[in-house]
């Protein structure tokens, strides 16, 4: 029996490059039609130019193409995690459409797979963008190098490929898509990286600058707290709220024993120091309380069931590809 590989790939204003996008998935993945079966799933992010359209044009021509609209503009965390939900496939691979990542290197990815790995990571050994993405995502690439010990070059690109049974493991929130590889890391994955060509977008802007760089910073935080905290946070509250009270109560003993010393009023002479160390150990206590309600939350969280960052409107789809009701582009 063929292996289902399911090509997943975000779609927001690719009209002009959707077209040569599918084509050219659909000659990479050809000659392997003896050992796979494939599906093209198309996820429309909310796109304002003719993306949509296009993209239903050629499914009576395209075998095995799902076209999914959300319901508007989510990002592409949320693109990626509705076409993870309706891939049918064994074998997950996720790119970009704007034809930075070629399709043509589709088949190592797989062949990788075949050698017992988890996760295949893309790694753009190469990258053409300009020194003003290039190098805030090198540094960032090193610091969760260092905060995950994964030892990859490239955590931003979304040219990976998962086998399924990992993919149920992994909930993407926010702008987590970048960090799907710790996120596997974490639920115990083998993983990999292939160097990928990369070159600048054909057509449109980026919608990523260095404007991200903040928000990336942020994200380092959350991950620390993920790759060491997520299952404990109180260990992680606790030592800041520990570090705090006793910093705290130290200068209330030093208070204390130079008022015993002296024979003086410590508190009345020092006051600015007597507040300091209350402040100290209120914050203390409410740290500590943040702590204990963040178990609770984490167990709450461990608790639920599926729920989704998405809303999709509809779903068109073309004929198996077994079917002789389609042919390819």
């Amino acid at each position: 029996m063929k292996v289902m590989v399911s090509v997943i790939a975000p779609v927001y204003n690719e009209g002009k490059v959707i077209d040569e996008f599918a084509r050219r998935v659909i000659d990479a993945v050809t000659p392997l039609a003896t050992d796979y079966a494939f599906e093209l799933i198309l996820v429309d992010d909310g796109s304002k130019d003719r993306s949509l359209e296009l993209m239903k044009k050629l499914i009576p021509h395209t075998c095995g193409l799902r076209v999914i609209e959300l319901r508007r503009n989510y990002g592409q965390t949320a693109a990626l995690q509705a076409g993870l939900d309706a891939a049918r496939g064994e074998i997950l691979v996720t790119m970009d459409s704007d034809l930075q990542h070629f399709p043509e290197e589709i088949p190592s990815f797989l062949s990788l797979l075949e050698e017992g790995y988890d996760m295949v990571c893309g790694w753009r050994q190469h990258r053409q963008e300009g020194i003003l993405r290039r190098w805030p995502s090198k540094i960032a690439n090193k610091l969760l190098c260092w905060i995950s010990g994964l030892p990859l070059h490239d955590f931003g690109t979304t040219f990976r490929a998962y086998k399924r049974e990992l993919t149920r493991e992994i909930r993407l929130f926010g702008d987590s898509h970048r960090y799907i590889p710790i996120l596997g890391s974490l639920a115990g994955a083998r993983i990999t990286e292939l160097p990928i060509k990369n070159i600048e977008r054909p057509h449109g802007k980026s919608s990523y600058g260095i404007s991200r760089t903040l928000g990336v910073t942020l994200d380092l935080i959350l991950v620390y707290f993920l790759v060491h905290y997520l299952d404990r946070p109180l260990r992680a509250f606790g030592k800041l709220g520990l570090l705090l009270g006793g910093v705290g109560a130290a200068i209330l003993a030093t208070l204390v024993v130079y008022a015993y010393a002296n024979n003086v009023a410590a508190v009345r002479e020092h006051s600015g120091w007597f507040l300091v160390a209350i402040m100290l150990l209120l914050s203390s206590l409410q740290i500590m309380l943040v702590g204990i309600l963040a178990e609770i939350m984490i167990r709450v969280h461990y608790s639920l069931g599926d729920h989704r960052v998405y809303n999709v409107r509809q779903e068109w789809s073309s004929a198996p590809a077994e079917s002789s009701k389609c042919v390819e582009l």
